[in-house]
């Protein structure tokens, strides 16, 4: 369904987002999911659907003259309605009075949360404490009797919770894409069950399978480290065409912001630092002593903050070419 997101954004690309306006936009979404819903059951693709669906419907400003106005809703200010207006968008210089305006764009396409959503989050919070409870006591009396269960239980609700969070609709982003949102789910059960998992050597150190538990913990949370790697390389702009708008006009002060690629780099140095880590705590495992297999994971640690402080924060070559052009 993200084609028809875009596809929608791209109409509104050149529409003021008035109360109006955006009453008329998010309208207009769902009906357009819908009804590509029913012409991908036809055999179209999501593209091919998306782009049938938005023709169906004809001129967006006409709909939104015929739409009238809205009187129930509170129109944005000036300042605000400048920001949101395409190429008039401009940031004013005043932080406050800039402030201000970022604020009442964000109450006025608030998205407010479906009431089950509210609720499975609750619910998956409460279990994801009480399996983090029931670990901490029974690891505390120096048991490690269904630690591993209870650790696949708070991994699967963290996983749950951030699955579901993903898929919701927020004021500033689109939902993620089933599959997507799995995946980052899947990463976040298997990094909190992985830990989990790992620590359950401490209580068990006397026991034969100690050093199972800890290179069994530490495959997982390798695994879903490289997996958030991945997904987060891969990610893709799901931003509103407001919050778009915003951006375009605010100037990043990080590297990663300035420079996507950099940014993709840094992912993939971050898989290579964790992956050799898990690796070298397994030869230093079997050789040295379990005792010392943490350490690989602190100077991993310390590496990955040496490199988002150098990545990041540092000046980067073009500046520093651009600083000696004007020497």
């Amino acid at each position: 369904m993200t084609a028809v997101h875009r596809l929608l954004d791209q109409a509104f690309a050149d529409i003021p987002l008035t109360p109006d306006a955006t009453d008329l936009k998010e309208e207009l979404r769902t009906g357009l999911v819908d009804r590509v819903a029913e012409l991908r059951a036809t055999g179209l693709s999501d593209e091919q659907a998306a782009s049938e669906a938005m023709a169906e419907l004809g001129d967006i400003r006409a709909l939104l003259d015929d739409a009238g106005p809205t009187p129930q809703r509170t129109a944005p200010t000036a300042t605000a309605q400048a920001r949101t207006a395409g190429a008039r968008t401009y940031w004013s210089g005043n932080a406050a009075a800039d402030w201000a305006a970022v604020q009442e764009l964000r109450a006025l396409h608030r998205v407010r949360p479906r009431p089950g959503f509210v609720v499975g989050i609750v619910v998956a919070s409460l279990v994801a404490v009480g399996a983090v409870l029931g670990y901490t006591l029974i690891a505390i009396s120096g048991s490690f009797a269904f630690l591993p269960v209870l650790a696949a239980v708070a991994g699967l609700a963290v996983g749950w919770i951030l699955n579901a969070s993903l898929r919701a609709e927020t004021t500033t982003n689109h939902p993620m894409p089933g599959s997507r949102a799995a995946g980052w789910g899947l990463a976040a059960a298997l990094t909190t069950t992985g830990a989990g998992v790992a620590l359950v050597a401490i209580p068990a150190w006397d026991h034969r399978f100690a050093a199972a538990w800890i290179v069994g913990g530490a495959l997982l949370a390798a695994v879903g480290a490289v997996l958030f790697t991945w997904l987060g390389v891969t990610q893709t702009n799901r931003k509103k065409s407001w919050t778009r708008q915003l951006a375009t006009s605010a100037v990043g002060t990080d590297n990663f912001t300035k420079d996507p690629a950099l940014a993709a780099r840094f992912g993939i140095y971050t898989a290579v630092i964790w992956v050799s880590a898990f690796l070298v705590s397994t030869v230093v495992g079997f050789t040295a002593g379990w005792r010392y297999a943490w350490l690989p994971y602190v100077v991993g640690w310390i590496v990955m903050m040496l490199l988002v402080a150098r990545m990041n924060f540092g000046r980067r070559r073009d500046e520093h070419e651009a600083a000696d052009r004007q020497r």
